[in-house]
């Protein structure tokens, strides 16, 4: 049985952070990590959107606060960090999720244009973020989780500026554990697989209903032959944040369906 978030209270009296909150990925954990307890503060460059977390989380009886932040601009996330240290003496969550993904091939040089934007947004931001909140993180430890992706393990047609951050990503990840475990900070990544989010089918004419089709089509590159939703991405964020976790760090936990498994099998390499 799927535990209920709203009979938990794992992080009663913790704060969170989560960059990209404001929709997809982001705005699931935010809303799992609120209804656990935590007091959360949404970390995103879209009020708008942002608003309509904050307003969904309170309505469900749980605490958070909106605090606008452009990753690729490093002065705004220097601002943010001074934002919440103003408000909060400590934090104990950090979740990095906020990232951009846009395709071009090798070839053609697609991908020139864009890679300064991804890689500023995706691995930089994230990064600088870190360490702009690191003095409260330090103040009494706490947990961080990144977002990296499978197309960090598996690769994919046009989308290797992504996916090469997404690799990065799990390397830093396991950096970050290292130098931070002094502080008694956890530091792990979570990969998605295929998930339903709002960046495929929000432009769809009918975006309810191609949700609906997307989230029942079977597919066959993974294990389970379906796509995830984003709360289920949540579900495993909030565990590996959780004292549930607390003897892990520097790794990464594949929420795939089984997809980067089966694929590395049919390649020999899990042989």
């Amino acid at each position: 049985m799927t535990p209920n978030p709203y009979e938990m209270t794992r992080f009663r009296g913790k704060t969170a952070l989560v960059s990209g909150g404001a929709s997809g990925i982001g705005r699931a954990t935010a809303q799992r990590l609120a209804a656990e307890g935590a007091h959360v503060f949404i970390a995103d460059l879209n009020a708008a959107l942002a608003a309509e977390t904050v307003s969904r989380i309170r309505a469900a009886g749980g605490s958070a606060g909106y605090v606008n932040v452009d990753l690729a601009d490093d002065s705004s996330v220097e601002d943010c960090a001074r934002q919440v240290a103003e408000k909060v003496s400590s934090l104990h969550i950090l979740v990095n999720n906020a990232a951009l993904l846009r395709q071009g091939s090798i070839e053609d040089g697609g991908w020139i244009e864009n890679w300064e934007i991804e890689t500023r947004v995706g691995l930089r931001g994230w990064v600088m973020m870190t360490q702009q909140l690191l003095p409260l993180l330090k103040e009494e430890g706490g947990a961080i989780v990144n977002l990296s992706s499978e197309g960090g393990y598996l690769g994919r047609p046009g989308m290797w500026v992504y996916d090469a951050i997404k690799a990065g990503v799990v390397s830093t990840t396991k950096t970050m554990a290292q130098e931070f475990t002094q502080y008694g900070i956890r530091v792990n990544a979570v990969a998605p697989g295929w998930i339903v989010t709002e960046m495929h089918f929000a432009d769809h004419a009918d975006p309810a209903a191609y949700k609906k089709e997307l989230e029942e089509t079977p597919i066959d590159s993974c294990l389970m032959q379906r796509r995830g939703g984003p709360e289920e991405i949540a579900g495993a964020i909030a565990f590996l944040l959780s004292d549930d976790a607390s003897y892990i760090t520097g790794t990464t936990i594949h929420v795939d369906g089984g997809r980067v498994g089966m694929n590395l099998g049919h390649l020999g390499i899990l042989e």
